[in-house]
């Protein structure tokens, strides 16, 4: 079976089965509540602050390691698919990268949806006054911006909108203590501690 694949469906092939085995195994833990804290943007250049992101007329999506995981995973089924010789190699790259695409984009959607479904029903922001989080998507100073963070906000992992009045922004993966809440926003001060005092 593997000799009578092409070099491109080979390489397609352990592509998708790579990602898609951490694809699926990414999910579960966050059905279950696993690892939801490590979930982080796709930072190139080791700054701190997330690279990539999509801005969307009701808020950010960001393009999260499972969004880059699902890219590959979808891409490389569809280019799997595709390279058996029958479609110009270059036209399955390029058809591979669109699905690939697709497939980011929509898990930002998707992700935000949970991200919604969890915010809602019996929770009240309000709750998270004085709660400690941590920034998810870096927070700029002094309120000229929404940055995101994440907290345990009544017993469930919670991802909110977030503003500072700090004179200089906030980064991913800095803890902060929510002091107010305006609408939705809460409204944070950095915490400082030792690992940010070494930033």
């Amino acid at each position: 079976m593997w000799q009578n694949l092409t070099t491109l469906q080979q390489v397609y092939f352990c592509i998708a089965t790579f990602f898609s085995v951490v694809l699926v195994v990414q999910f579960i833990l966050a059905i279950v509540g696993v690892g939801q804290d490590s979930e982080a943007d796709l930072d190139l250049d080791g700054d701190g602050e997330p690279d990539i992101t999509v801005d969307t007329s009701d808020g950010i999506i960001s393009f999260t390691l499972k969004g880059i995981i699902a890219f590959f995973a979808i891409g490389g089924w569809l280019g799997f698919a595709l390279g058996d010789g029958t479609v110009p190699t270059p036209l399955v790259i390029i058809l591979s990268v669109i699905a690939g695409f697709a497939a980011l984009v929509g898990v930002g959607f998707l992700m935000k949806w949970i991200m919604r479904l969890q915010s809602s029903g019996t929770m009240d922001i309000k709750n998270a006054v004085g709660k400690i989080a941590e920034v998810y998507l870096t927070i700029p100073a002094k309120c000229s911006g929404n940055g995101k963070i994440n907290l345990d906000l009544q017993g469930s992992y919670a991802e909110t909108e977030a503003i500072t009045e700090s004179d200089e922004p906030i980064k991913t993966g800095e803890k902060v203590k929510v002091v107010r809440t305006e609408g939705s926003v809460c409204v944070v001060e950095r915490l400082y501690n030792e690992r940010n005092e070494k930033q």
